[in-house]
Order: structure tokens, then C-alpha cells, then sequence
């Protein structure tokens, strides 16, 4: 648990949980303002009720009564709101409480969202104030959190935990507050590159975007996502690597490879240095075939480009040669990134037994079947 002056964070493996207190100076002052306004409102209203006076009378500081309303709103907000911002199950939500907000409480998919960034606005009276907002993958720019009295150094803060903890690689956006270097067009092509969801095969989707900390069910196994490693090739391909945990906190590795508009999936197990020790493998020479455990692989693909770990800035060099067996039932992939070279051996896994948290295997008895959630 982090705890600061406004801001308390709660972490664990499957949430992170940020609690702010608003500003309360600020809402005082508002409110002093609030009622003054709303008190004159309450004194032309009452005399224009008890004089009988026409229709006109009513209507006419109608706008006033909006504006009463809206700073009477936010005064209140100011005086008793926390925000209160939760990042569990591969979603974003944002609620206020206890007054709720005019447009209500937000929830977002995090494997949607681009960048989290800050903005610097100019009030009425030139004053300067922040707003908190995010950037969706398919264009989208959305405003998170408003003028609450949130400083900047507070926002910046909350957009450090949050990146960190869904696992986007922070890159300046247009407008952002405190970023005056421009993006230059080569410095663009290092950025990983983030598919749209509608840009992938159905199947594909939900096991596309899964994001560090979100769950799912594999074979009717529960399973935690803890680290992602991303491949953008050079042909255009996006390649991940997802490191997961049962309950056990036992590893198991996903690997998913994309053939344009094909998504495939393979379990994967690292090899240990007993199994690939005599094998002689180089770089410069690459061998047509392998022999692994008595097994024959024949090298099928050989793939150049840039590796990204979640929750770390920057890509590396990274190159792939996969081997198939003769059955074709499985694959040996060899990967070189920062001179290591990593030995993986996959074996296709179906997308269909790729199922969201939510999606708990009922009982037989009653007639449903995974297949019903596909």
C-alpha cells in the first residue's frame, strides 16, 4: 500500500485499487460562492411564487438555475467525493462517490487503451487547472478525470501506476502537458505496435489482448497473466509471448503467432541447457535441422525485429528461427535478443479453450458446455 497526501494505492497481483481525496480548500471556497448564488436564486424564486407572478418571471433566470445547479454540484463533489480507480479483470473504472458524477461512472477495457496522458486547461478567470485523459487505441481521446483538484504532480503519479500496472509503454502524445519533444517519423517505428480488437479474427481477440494482471481460463485452469513479451516483424506480423501462474504459482508460457489475418496459439515450455547443450547452433550458420530428445525438427521460418517487455521502456533486436517436427505436431523456437539465446518447444493449443475469467465452467448436469461460451 502506497499512501500519499490525496492519493492511496493498493496493490496486489489481481488489482490495483487508487483511492483520491478531492480537494476540500477548494470546495469551500466554492461553496461560500455556491450559496450565495443559489440563496439569491431561492430569494427571486420564493418572491416570484408568493407576488403570483407570470410564467415569465420563471423562465427568465432559468440559465442562472443550471449554472446554481452544476456549481452547487461540484461544490458538494469537492466537499465529500474520493475517486475512486480500480484495474481488475482487464477492465478501467473510474467512479466518484459519494455524489455521483453528471455523466455517470466510467468503465473501459484496458486492452483499448492506448496512452494515459495529462492536459492543461485555462478556466474563465485564466486560471489553470489539469484534466486526466486517455488515448484509445482505435482514435478515440477520452476524458477520465476533470477538475477536482487534482494536481498535476498527482495526475503524473496516477499515470506512472496505471501504465505500469496494465503494461503500456509510455510515448508522448499530441497536447500532452510537459512534453515538448515532437515525435519524429523514425522514432514512431520503434513504438510497439498495438492492434484494434476489430482488426483481429473473432477467436482471436479476447487472447490477443490480454494485459498483465488479467485472468482467464485455459483447459479449465485458472491462470494469471504476469508478464507479456511482444514481437513486431519485420513482414508485418505481431507476435506475444505471455507468461502466466495457476494457483500454484506454477509457470506456464502461451505463444501466440500471427499470420496476417490468421492468429494461432501454442503452449510452450522452456527447454533446459541439459536438452540444447550439444546442440551445435550458430547464429552466423544456421543449421536446416535440429535434433532435440531423439527428435527431428526441420527449420521452417526464420523472423527479424524488435522485442517489447511489458512495464519496460524501449525495444531490443530480437530474431526467431522456428523449427517444425516431422508430424508437424510440434515446433522448436529459438530466440536471440541481446546476444541470450532462449529455447522454447510448443505444441498447438485450440483459441477455443482460451475463455475469460468470467466464463466458469458450469455444470454438466445442467446442459452447457465450454463450447457454448466460444
Amino acid at each position: 500500500m502506497f499512501n500519499g497526501d490525496n492519493l492511496q494505492v493498493y496493490e496486489n497481483v489481481d488489482e490495483l485499487y487508487i483511492k483520491y481525496k478531492w480537494s476540500r480548500a477548494a470546495g469551500l471556497a466554492l461553496g461560500f460562492f455556491a450559496a450565495f448564488w443559489n440563496g439569491f436564486l431561492l430569494f427571486w424564486y420564493g418572491g416570484a411564487l408568493l407576488a403570483g407572478a407570470p410564467l415569465l418571471f420563471f423562465l427568465f433566470p432559468i440559465l442562472h438555475l443550471i449554472a446554481g445547479v452544476f456549481i452547487g454540484h461540484q461544490a458538494l463533489s469537492m466537499l465529500f467525493n474520493h475517486t475512486h480507480i480500480t484495474v481488475s479483470q482487464g477492465q478501467l473504472s473510474i467512479e466518484h462517490r459519494p455524489i455521483p458524477a453528471f455523466k455517470g461512472n466510467k468503465y473501459y477495457p484496458t486492452a483499448e487503451i492506448d496512452q494515459f496522458y495529462i492536459t492543461q486547461k485555462t478556466g474563465n478567470k485564466g486560471s489553470k487547472y489539469y484534466e486526466f485523459r486517455c488515448k484509445m487505441i482505435d482514435g478515440e481521446d477520452i476524458k477520465l478525470i476533470g477538475n477536482n483538484g487534482m494536481s498535476v504532480e498527482k495526475m503524473k503519479e496516477l499515470e506512472e501506476k496505471l501504465e505500469h500496472y496494465i503494461g503500456i509503454v509510455d510515448h508522448p502524445v499530441k497536447g500532452e502537458y510537459g512534453r515538448t519533444a515532437s515525435i519524429l517519423p523514425e522514432q514512431k517505428a520503434l513504438l510497439p505496435r498495438r492492434q484494434r480488437k476489430t482488426d483481429l479474427p473473432e477467436t482471436a481477440r479476447f487472447a490477443y489482448s490480454l494485459r498483465p494482471n488479467q485472468q482467464l481460463i485455459i483447459n479449465n485452469e485458472n491462470l494469471t497473466v504476469r508478464h507479456l513479451t511482444q514481437f513486431d516483424w519485420k513482414d508485418g506480423n505481431t507476435d506475444k509471448l505471455i507468461q502466466l501462474t495457476d494457483e500454484l504459482e506454477k509457470e506456464h508460457l502461451i505463444y501466440l503467432k500471427q499470420n496476417k489475418g490468421i492468429i494461432s496459439a501454442a503452449t510452450e515450455r522452456e527447454l533446459n541447457v541439459l536438452e540444447t547443450q550439444n546442440i551445435d547452433f550458430d547464429t552466423h550458420q544456421i543449421p536446416s535441422k535440429v535434433t532435440i530428445n531423439g527428435e527431428i525438427y526441420i527449420l521452417e521460418q526464420l523472423l527479424e525485429g524488435k522485442s517489447f517487455l511489458s512495464n519496460i521502456d524501449g525495444p531490443a533486436q530480437a530474431n526467431v528461427w522456428i523449427y517444425k517436427s516431422i508430424d508437424a505436431q510440434k515446433y522448436i523456437r529459438v530466440t536471440e535478443s541481446e546476444r541470450l539465446l532462449k529455447w522454447h518447444e510448443g505444441t498447438p493449443l485450440p483459441m477455443r479453450e482460451m475463455l475469460p475469467a468470467e466464463y466458469r465452467t458450469l455444470d454438466r448436469t445442467e446442459g452447457y458446455d465450454q463450447d457454448d461460451f466460444v
